[in-house]
């Protein structure tokens, strides 16, 4: 059997929602031909996942800003995904365009399970064309996201109020009804630990900067020189500059991974490392990190993108000292 899984999200999706899925389906079918198809960077991790065959790799380039631009190329995509004879293809992703690739598969009789579009790509087109398609249905998956993973509709609600579980267990386990526990695991081999010769610090990797504004730490730098002073050996190479291999060894060998909401805590989590988060404006049921910084406004947890009393993420706004005195308590007690 051949199948093929769909995530186009980056390196946090890929790491705590592709690779668990990919796990799931290695269990279901022992003796399937198990392919990917993802997104610009993340195709880097899944290749030290051992149970993929092949990747099929959708570049940036591939993916352009402008709608006709992007439906033009992921009918390209489609065409394909056409030659390759799946026998099952399962879309996870929820962006407008992997919806509308698995649209088109569907309308094809490919075998396509999960996420698709409420629309036929013929109507999207068709308005489109004619200038009716709306931004807000295009930027919103409650307009556009159909699926057949029958308990996706709660995806759209305010989920960690009622659902006792991390985001990768709510999407599997209860949206997708997988029965099978979720495992954020990863077996490589690790590259030489570079962290021995620091006279026995613990080592503690800071990440404090993530792709949106609900998700910058803005002292860094005093937290990584009170760290420090405390005695600990601080690293927070996250830039892209190292490859995926030295980034995963280097977690490994980590004791503690102090970051924001980003995808650095899923990475951190494939490798056994825990996490102290920042969690801002997302609720703790959410970032599900071993470690979270305490509450610190009264308007925290709104999950908002943009700050909703225009005071620039106060809850971003953490003294050093509180969390260097967390960082304390935790060794301690290990």
């Amino acid at each position: 059997m051949k199948i093929l899984l769909i995530r186009m999200m980056g390196f946090g999706d890929v790491a705590s929602i592709l690779i668990p899925a990919i796990k799931i389906n290695r269990l279901h079918y022992p003796d399937a031909q198990i392919d990917v198809l993802t997104f610009g960077a993340g195709s880097e991790l899944i290749t030290l996942v051992k149970d993929v065959t092949n990747i099929l790799n959708v570049e940036k380039e591939q993916w352009p800003d402008d709608i006709l631009g992007a439906i033009q190329s992921f009918l390209s995509i489609g065409e394909v995904v056409i030659q390759q004879d799946y026998e099952k293809i399962i879309n996870y992703d929820t962006w407008f365009m992997p919806c509308f690739l698995s649209q088109f598969l569907l309308e094809l009789k490919l075998p396509v399970k999960g996420n698709h579009l409420t629309l036929s790509t013929k109507e999207v087109m068709k308005q489109m064309l004619s200038q009716e398609l709306s931004n807000d249905f295009v930027t919103s998956p409650v307009s556009y996201m159909a699926s057949t993973f029958k308990n996706m509709s709660d995806w759209h609600h305010l989920w960690w109020k009622q659902y006792k579980g991390a985001y990768p267990q709510f999407y599997l386990n209860h949206c997708c009804s997988y029965k099978e526990k979720i495992e954020i695991s990863i077996d490589i081999d690790y590259l030489k630990n570079e962290f021995v010769n620091h006279n026995g610090k613990k080592v503690i990797a800071l990440s404090a900067e993530g792709r949106l504004s609900n998700k910058q730490y803005p002292h860094a730098d005093k937290l990584k020189t009170e760290l420090e002073n405390a005695g600990y050996f601080v690293w927070s190479q996250f830039d892209g500059s190292s490859d995926m291999l030295a980034t995963l060894s280097r977690l490994h060998y980590t004791n503690l991974l102090i970051t924001v909401p980003t995808a650095t805590q899923w990475l951190a989590k494939l490798v056994d490392c825990p996490s102290l988060i920042i969690p801002g404006p997302l609720p703790p049921e959410i970032v599900a990190g071993e470690l979270v910084v305490d509450q610190s406004t009264q308007c925290q947890y709104c999950f908002q993108k943009d700050c909703i009393n225009e005071i620039e993420f106060l809850c971003m706004d953490i003294e050093p000292i509180k969390i260097v005195k967390q960082v304390n308590k935790f060794f301690n007690s290990v």
